[in-house]
């Protein structure tokens, strides 16, 4: 058991990839060093951080909604509590400005899509990893609590990297179809202090 992620919906040819079929070898070397736990194959767990992880997959690199594999025709998500977003939304903006929507540390209406990418990647080049810490409630109402963790080992919006190990914790909430596709999530994080480090605030924001 290595624990190697398994992303599902990218071997179909047609598909259109925003800059080709992406290569997790890099990406996956860095979530197995990285990670805190190590859940058993066929776990409730494993099952859950596959699903998520192919949700990721495809949210960061397919542009048109009728790839997407591990959602609904309905799929829609928030964070915090605030506004829904749908696929459409999620291909124009991207991850990062939907997840950091209510930040008010990153004003996310000022992001595009490329934009934002471009931060993170340049923040983190080395990744930007997620894990599963626990399952708390399986489908189809799954309730679980997250991990993401980097390295600032590159510059974020001209603050200096600090080489620093910066973490990020959470709850999901969604409601799963029976064949274990995302038809609602709703994020729960606190990111504030995460931003205020890659800004380098000497006064983190805490809540």
């Amino acid at each position: 058991m290595n624990g190697k992620p398994t992303r599902m919906f990218m071997d179909d040819p047609n598909i259109q990839w925003r800059n080709g079929k992406p290569d997790y070898t890099k990406a996956d070397e860095v979530y197995l060093q990285g990670r805190t736990k190590h859940h058993e194959v066929g776990s409730l767990e494993e099952i859950v951080s596959n699903i998520i992880k192919t949700f990721e997959m495809e949210a960061q690199h397919k542009v048109r909604a009728e790839d997407f594999g591990i959602v609904t025709s309905d799929f829609k998500m928030n964070t915090n509590g605030g506004r829904y977003f749908t696929i459409p939304n999620l291909i124009e903006r991207g991850t990062y400005n939907l997840f950091l929507d209510d930040s008010p540390l990153y004003d996310a209406s000022k992001e595009t899509r490329e934009s934002s990418d471009n931060d993170f990647k340049t923040t983190f080049p080395d990744g930007f990893s997620w894990e599963v810490l626990e399952v708390i409630h399986g489908p189809p109402k799954l309730v679980f609590t997250w991990r993401h963790w980097a390295t600032m080992t590159g510059p974020f919006k001209g603050n200096e990297p600090t080489g620093q190990l910066l973490e990020m914790y959470g709850c999901v909430t969604a409601d799963v179809s029976p064949d274990n596709k995302l038809q609602c999530v709703h994020f729960y994080v606190d990111a504030n202090p995460f931003i205020s480090k890659l800004r380098n605030d000497r006064c983190p924001l805490m809540h």
